[in-house]
Order: structure tokens, then C-alpha cells, then sequence
């Protein structure tokens, strides 16, 4: 309560006031939005202004600001009740096309990226979204089909990087991505998703865990860090634990299929109804020290 009480007061301070745009919603005023250039404390100022006056451009603001922080999850939910006042909007229904993805579903994901593919906001990047989507789902015609229209001299050189994975996953698989990669990619890179995943049965326990803390200091709120990092715990046969990531993954992240087939895989665990799998690294049994997990 002191904390936003303090924000409150700085606002006020910097005469920042909201103004309204043609359709009377609340417009946080630009020098307050973008104070400090900060996500996290845009997020702050953008939910101040939401418990007074909240509007469909206001959740759409303070979703994009989720996507930095990587909270696919608290996006998502921002994003439905921007499009629940404001359906047509080609601008929400991008970036809700790019959130569905991260949250996995997909059939939304394709259904409003096709939307936006018949406006003027169509662009490569959707494309390439529409592409990963199919991949996704399994309709690989489809999706080549979209690869066939994707030119890299279109794409930033970030997400070129995404673009050339897409291309090869294509044509191979995840595995075949993760043994191509010589180090681990950027905390914002996609790519980083398939190393953690693909590397949990392959790296040695003490470099996982190193890696994997480090990604979730740098973003907290990241689902997918947090399911790494509950499926190393499984792995370790830390239950208690791993059970009390995934109850913090399903705070910002819907239950979907492949999350409830995780629960079930760590109950399963947890009972011994697992095959036992060959002996681990020996540096295996050092991991998890407890300082490691007093930081979760």
C-alpha cells in the first residue's frame, strides 16, 4: 500500500494526467508511460489507471508491456478483455495472434492472425507467426506454404534467427535445432525454449541449473522458465518443490494440454510409476543445493 501510494504521489507530481482519445478512453499521458523506459513500471502506472478508469486501449498497453516481461499468461488475460470491448481491432488482434501462440493455443492464434492477414496491419511477421502456428498443429502443407512466402531481407536480423529455425524445423525437428546450437540463445530469443527443452535429458544437472536460475532471475514471470525449471525439479525428484513451481505457473498460464500432461507426468513420478531411465551425469547428485532453492 505505501509502495503505490508513493507511485501515486510521483504521478501526481510530474502533473501527468491521462487524456481520452475519439472513443473516451482512458490515454495514459506519454511522459508518465514512459518514465524509466521500464516495462515493469509501465505495468505499475498502466494498473493504476485500469482501478480508475479502465478502457480496451488500456489492457492492450499494459499487455504489450506483459510481452516484455515475458508474462504470456497476465497478456493473454489483458488482451481477451481488450477484444471483448474492441473486436475489430487490428492492432489487439495481432498481438493477441502472437500471445495465443505462447500460451499454446493455437487454433486462436491462426484464427485472428488470418484476420489480420485481410487488413492493411498484415505484415511478414504475421506470416511467419501463421507459419509457426501450422508447424504447431501439425498441418504441414500449410504451413509450407507460408514458409514459401517469407524473404529474410523482410525481417529484422532477431527475427531472422526465428525465421531460419522455423525453416529448418521444417524439414527436421527440435532435436536436430538443439544440436545446432553451440551455446545457449538470448533470454528473448524462441530458440531459447527449445534448448531448455531439449537439453534437460542432455546437459549435465549442475549447468542446467545454473542456466536455467539465471533465465528465471532475468525473467520472472516467463511460464516456460518456471516449467523448465519444475520439470528439472521432477527430474531430481524434488516433488514437493516442482509442485510448488507448477502452482506458480498456473497463477500466469492457462491449464492447457501439455501443462495438465506435465502435472501428470510429476504425479506419476512422484508414485514410482515411471521406467527407470539410464544413470544420469555423476555431477547429478550435486545439484540442487539448498540456497538454489531458496531463491523459488
Amino acid at each position: 500500500m505505501v509502495i503505490r501510494i508513493l507511485f501515486l504521489v510521483c504521478v501526481l507530481f510530474s502533473s501527468c494526467q491521462s487524456s481520452q482519445d475519439s472513443k473516451g478512453e482512458n490515454i495514459p499521458d506519454r511522459r508518465a508511460f514512459q518514465l524509466g523506459q521500464n516495462a515493469e513500471k509501465n505495468v505499475q502506472f498502466l494498473t493504476l489507471q485500469i482501478e480508475d478508469q479502465p478502457s480496451a486501449n488500456l489492457y492492450f498497453l499494459r499487455a504489450k508491456n506483459y510481452v516484455v516481461l515475458h508474462a504470456c499468461g497476465l497478456a493473454d488475460q489483458d488482451l481477451e478483455r481488450a477484444l471483448r470491448d474492441n473486436p475489430g481491432e487490428p492492432a489487439y488482434l495481432a498481438l493477441s495472434a502472437k500471445v495465443k501462440q505462447l500460451v499454446e493455443d493455437y487454433t486462436t492464434s491462426i484464427d485472428r492472425a488470418k484476420l489480420v492477414e485481410a487488413t492493411d496491419y498484415s505484415s511478414p511477421k504475421n506470416n511467419l507467426l501463421l507459419a509457426q502456428n501450422y508447424l504447431a498443429s501439425n498441418q504441414m502443407s500449410l504451413a509450407r506454404f507460408y514458409i514459401k512466402q517469407l524473404d529474410a531481407s523482410s525481417f529484422s536480423p532477431t527475427d531472422r534467427i526465428t525465421l531460419k529455425a522455423v525453416k529448418d524445423y521444417a524439414v527436421s525437428d527440435s532435436s536436430r535445432l538443439f544440436e545446432l546450437m553451440e551455446t545457449k540463445p538470448k533470454d528473448d530469443s524462441p530458440l531459447v525454449y527449445i534448448y531448455y527443452s531439449e537439453g534437460l535429458g542432455v546437459l549435465p544437472s549442475l549447468r542446467y541449473q545454473k542456466e536455467i536460475l539465471a533465465s528465471l532471475k532475468a525473467y520472472p514471470l516467463d511460464p516456460y522458465f518456471m516449467r523448465f525449471w519444475a520439470r528439472f525439479l521432477v527430474k531430481m525428484k524434488k516433488y514437493d518443490q516442482a509442485a510448488s513451481v507448477y502452482k506458480q505457473v498456473l497463477k500466469v498460464f492457462p491449464r492447457t494440454k501439455s501443462l495438465a500432461a506435465e502435472l501428470i507426468h510429476m504425479d506419476l513420478a512422484r508414485q514410482g510409476k515411471l521406467p527407470e531411465k539410464r544413470s544420469e551425469f555423476t555431477s547429478d547428485s550435486l545439484a540442487i543445493s539448498s540456497d538454489s532453492l531458496a531463491q523459488n
